[in-house]
C-alpha cells in the first residue's frame, strides 16, 4: 500500500493483505508479469488519491486554525482559532448521511480516541431521503457539526465516509476512506447507486467521478465483496482491501453480556426471546406483512415468550417515532419491545433465543451469530444475486402463513452454511486504526486497538401487559396456567379454548373491563378487603378480586364472600390459581404448585388472619 502523505512505498498494514490488485499469500514472490500489473496498479490509486501531505495541508505547528477554515460552522468568524483549548495536528472528517450511516460511524471512530493528536469534526452529506433524524442523534453526542458547505472548502487531512453516497467528490483535494454501513454490500437501490444489477456501494456511478476514482481507500468486510467490485469498478478495486466488519466484532464481543442484555429487557429465566426485525421500503417484513407483529405477540404465552422489534433507522426517519408506535399500539400493549434505532438492536440480537427477519443487514447478523433465524420476507429482486444474501435467503427457513409461527420457532435450529460475508473477525479495530493513521503519517498508540461493547438495549414505550386469557387446569395438587395478551385475541381467536379473562385494575378499555373474569391490583390499597368487594359490586360478571398485600402475599376476594391468602406467587398468578379452584368446584385451602411457562411455584392458601384483614 503505497502511504497517503509520504511519498514512499510502505508494507501493507498488518492483517489487511487481502487488497484490490495482489492476492499472493504475504512474503511470496511475484513474477515479472504480476510487477507489471500492481505497478500501473499503483499508478492509478496514486492518481486517484489527491490528498494533501502533511506539508502542504497546515497544521497545529504552522498556525492552523479550524475555524479560519470553518467559518460559520460554530457562528464564529475567521481568526477565532485563538479561543481553541487545545489544537490537534490532524483533523479527521466524519462524513454522514442518514442515522444507519451515523450509527456505523460511531463504531469506527473509537479506534482514534484517546489520541489528543486528532480532532474530529462530523458533516452530513447532501442529498439523503433519510436525514430527518440525524440533527437529533448529533446533538445527542455533542459533536462539532461543520456544515457541508464548509467541508467541502477543505482543510482536512483526511475524511471518513459511512456511504458512497452524498457528493463525495467535493471533498477533494481531502483524502476520503469510504466504508460500508451494512453487512457487506447486497442491496440494489438503483436510485442510490445508479446500475439495478450492481449492489449499492460497488456500482461505478458511486465510486467514479468523471472518470476517477472518488475514494481515497474503499474498506471492504470480506474478500468476496473485493471480487465482486473487480467485476463492478475495477479502478476502484485498486484502492480497495479488506478489514473486517467493526459492528459484528462489537457483537461478538458483548457475547458474554448476554445475560446483562436480557435482564435490562425484562427476559426472565426461562422465557425465550424472539427478535423481528425489517429492513426499510415496501419489500420488507414490516412493509409486507404490518400485521405479523400482532399476531406474533398473540401467539406466544407471555410467561415463555418476549417478543422484541428492531425496525431499520430509515423506517424511523421515513414515518416518525409517533406514528410507529401508533401503528404498533396493540402490539406494545401486549408486551412487546420496541428497540429504538441507534442503539439497541445489537445487544437485543445478543440477547436474541430466535430472530424473524427478512433481507436486511440485521438478519444476515443474526444468523452470523448463530441465531435460529426464520425469514418472513425475502425480496430476491432487491437483493444481488452474487452476494451473501442472496445464498442466506436459500439456506435459511421461510416463514409459513398458513401455520402457526410458536411450532415453526420452536422447529428451527442453529443455523448452518451461513454465507460468509465477515472477514479477518475479531481484527477489524486494528486493521482500521493501521489504515487510518497511516493515512495521517502518524504513529498508532502503543496500545492495542479496541471496539467498545455494545451499550444494554433500552426499549421504547415498555407496557405491562393489563389484560390477559388464561387457560387453566388442575390435577392432583398442581395448577397449570397458559396465559396469552387478551389485547390481541382477535389475531388468535381459536388459540384457547375456554380460557378465563385476568384484567388489571389499571386497564382502560371498557370492553375488556365489562367482560373480565377476574380483576386484580399489584399495588397494595389501603383496604384489600374493601377494594375486593367494591370491584365485584361494580362489574358483576366477575367472580375473583385479588389485591397484592404489603406482605407479599394476595388477598383473594369471591363474589359469594368467601376470602383466603395466598402466599408464594404473584397477585396475577394467584388469582388466575384462584379462579381455577373455585370453576373445578375445589376448596380455596392447602397448597398447590402453580406452574407458569417453565416456572413453578408452591403456593398455599389459608383463611386471612380476622384482625388483619384491610391493614397494610
Amino acid at each position: 500500500m503505497r502511504r497517503v502523505f509520504g511519498r514512499r512505498a510502505t508494507p501493507a498494514p498488518r492483517n489487511t493483505r487481502h487488497q484490490g490488485g495482489d492476492d499472493r499469500p504475504r512474503g511470496a514472490a511475484r513474477n515479472p508479469s504480476q510487477d507489471a500489473i500492481l505497478g500501473s496498479s499503483r499508478d492509478a490509486m496514486s492518481d486517484a488519491v489527491q490528498g494533501p501531505s502533511p506539508d502542504a495541508v497546515p497544521d497545529a505547528a504552522q498556525g492552523f486554525s479550524s475555524d479560519a477554515v470553518l467559518g460559520s460552522s460554530s457562528g464564529g468568524a475567521v481568526g477565532e482559532a485563538v479561543w481553541d483549548t487545545h489544537r490537534p495536528r490532524r483533523r479527521v472528517l466524519a462524513v454522514v448521511r442518514n442515522l444507519a450511516s451515523a450509527t456505523r460511524m460511531l463504531d469506527v471512530l473509537p479506534v482514534l480516541h484517546g489520541d489528543p493528536r486528532i480532532g474530529v469534526e462530523f458533516t452530513v452529506s447532501e442529498g439523503s431521503a433519510f436525514g430527518r433524524e440525524l440533527p437529533e442523534l448529533l446533538r445527542d453526542i455533542d459533536a462539532r457539526v461543520v456544515p457541508w458547505r464548509a467541508a467541502v472548502r477543505g482543510g482536512y487531512h483526511l475524511a471518513l465516509a459511512t456511504s458512497a453516497n452524498g457528493g463525495l467528490h467535493r471533498l477533494r483535494p481531502t483524502p476520503v476512506v469510504v466504508m460500508p454501513h451494512g453487512a457487506g454490500h447486497n442491496r440494489l437501490v438503483e436510485a442510490a447507486s445508479g446500475s439495478a444489477d450492481v449492489a449499492s456501494g460497488l456500482a461505478p456511478g458511486q465510486l467514479l467521478h468523471r472518470g476517477r476514482v472518488v475514494p481515497a481507500r474503499l474498506v471492504l468486510a470480506h474478500e468476496e465483496q473485493l471480487a465482486r467490485l473487480r467485476r463492478s469498478c475495477p479502478p476502484a478495486a485498486r484502492v480497495a482491501l479488506v478489514a473486517g466488519d467493526p459492528c459484528f466484532d462489537r457483537m461478538t464481543a458483548s457475547l458474554p453480556l448476554r445475560d446483562r442484555f436480557r435482564r435490562a429487557l425484562g427476559v426472565r429465566a426461562g422465557q425465550r426471546l424472539v427478535v423481528l426485525t425489517s429492513t426499510w421500503n415496501g419489500g420488507s417484513v414490516f412493509g409486507r406483512m404490518p400485521h405479523l407483529l400482532a399476531r406474533l405477540t398473540a401467539e406466544l404465552p407471555v410467561d415463555e415468550y418476549r417478543v422484541a422489534m428492531a425496525l431499520h433507522p430509515n423506517v424511523w426517519d421515513r414515518h416518525g417515532a409517533y406514528q410507529i408506535e401508533g401503528w404498533l399500539a396493540e402490539a406494545l400493549n401486549a408486551g412487546l419491545l420496541l428497540v429504538p434505532p441507534r442503539d439497541g438492536w445489537r445487544a437485543a440480537l445478543v440477547a436474541a433465543d430466535a430472530v424473524v427477519g427478512d433481507h436486511g443487514s440485521v438478519t444476515y447478523y443474526a444468523a452470523a451469530l448463530g441465531r435460529p433465524t426464520l425469514l418472513a420476507a425475502f425480496a430476491d429482486d432487491e437483493v444481488d444475486p452474487a452476494s451473501p444474501m442472496a445464498e442466506l435467503g436459500c439456506v435459511l427457513p421461510r416463514f409459513r402463513p398458513s401455520e402457526g409461527l410458536r411450532g415453526q420457532l420452536e422447529k428451527l435450529t442453529v443455523p448452518v452454511d451461513v454465507p460468509n460475508a465477515i472477514g479477518m473477525r475479531g481484527q477489524a479495530a486494528e486493521n482500521l486504526r493501521e489504515l487510518l493513521y497511516e493515512m495521517l503519517s502518524l504513529e498508532p498508540p502503543a496500545n492495542p486497538a479496541r471496539l467498545r461493547p455494545v451499550p444494554p438495549p433500552v426499549p421504547r414505550g415498555a407496557r405491562a401487559v393489563t389484560a390477559l386469557n388464561v387457560q387453566g387446569e388442575v390435577r392432583d395438587g398442581h395448577i397449570r396456567l397458559d396465559r396469552y395478551p387478551a389485547i390481541l385475541d382477535d389475531h388468535a381467536p381459536d388459540l384457547l379454548d375456554d380460557p378465563h379473562l385476568v384484567v388489571d385494575e389499571g386497564e382502560a378499555d371498557e370492553r375488556l373491563l365489562s367482560s373480565a373474569d377476574v380483576f386484580v391490583r399489584t399495588e397494595p390499597p389501603e383496604d384489600p378487603e374493601a377494594w375486593g368487594v367494591d370491584v365485584l359490586a361494580r362489574y358483576r360478571g366477575a367472580e375473583v378480586a385479588a389485591a397484592a398485600l404489603e406482605d407479599g402475599a394476595t388477598l383473594v376476594v369471591l363474589r359469594d364472600g368467601t376470602q383466603a391468602r395466598f402466599e408464594g406467587a404473584d397477585a396475577s398468578l394467584c388469582a388466575s390459581a384462584a379462579y381455577v379452584l373455585l370453576v373445578s368446584g375445589r376448596p380455596l385451602a392447602g397448597s398447590f404448585t402453580v406452574a407458569a411457562g417453565l416456572r413453578e411455584f408452591r403456593v398455599h392458601v389459608s383463611p386471612p388472619p380476622p384482625r388483619n384483614r384491610g391493614s397494610r
